[in-house]
């Protein structure tokens, strides 16, 4: 090939002789390739081949297993002590213990132990009657009961609970006295 293009222009010189000139037609912008045109059939892949890209290894603090576990056990924690706070305030930690009775000149004093706490007594006839006698509670844990006032008889057993329990039904059934935190003592016992 000569010094001039293949359309007789001698513009290019000498390197017009090192590729193809494209759009070498008057009134067309010109082109210079280094190599041929590329066919324009179905030949080949359109789109570039995309290599993987590395990841970086996360670390062991930021793995998602470990975010949702620790969110999850703080979760867990936070419900557990909610949930030993609101137990405690509302169970009844009131249980009467070491409950006896004394007559002594035909009054009786009946004397449990027990948590500072406001308690019910109750005298339960032979025949199955309860009669409050909560006013007859002198100090946390004593009662004081005189003879002249007809609140008790030779048959006549004391019942001391919680004053938590005072819609629920007197009895002197163990199992009951027990869930009540209660406990009972019978003028039969009492030594004179």
């Amino acid at each position: 090939m000569s010094a001039t293009s293949s359309t007789g222009d001698p513009q290019f010189g000498a390197g017009a002789a090192r590729g193809v000139v494209i759009g070498g037609e008057t009134g067309h912008t010109r082109l210079r390739t280094p190599s041929a045109k590329p066919p324009l059939g179905p030949g080949g892949w359109p789109l570039p081949q995309l290599t993987a890209r590395q990841q970086r290894p996360r670390a062991w603090w930021r793995h998602p297993a470990l975010l949702v576990s620790t969110i999850l056990t703080v979760l867990a924690l936070l419900g557990m002590t909610a949930w030993m706070i609101v137990s405690s305030i509302l169970s009844s930690d009131v249980v009467v213990s070491d409950i006896s009775i004394e007559l002594d000149g035909g009054n009786a004093r009946v004397d449990w132990s027990g948590p500072d706490a406001a308690y019910n007594l109750y005298a339960v006839d032979g025949d199955g009657a309860v009669t409050d006698l909560t006013q007859f509670v002198l100090a946390s844990t004593d009662a004081w009961l005189p003879s002249a006032t007809g609140t008790w008889t030779d048959t006549t057993c004391f019942v001391v609970r919680s004053a938590e329990h005072v819609e629920l039904p007197v009895t002197l059934g163990a199992a009951e006295l027990a869930a009540q935190g209660a406990q009972s003592t019978c003028i039969a016992d009492a030594g004179s």
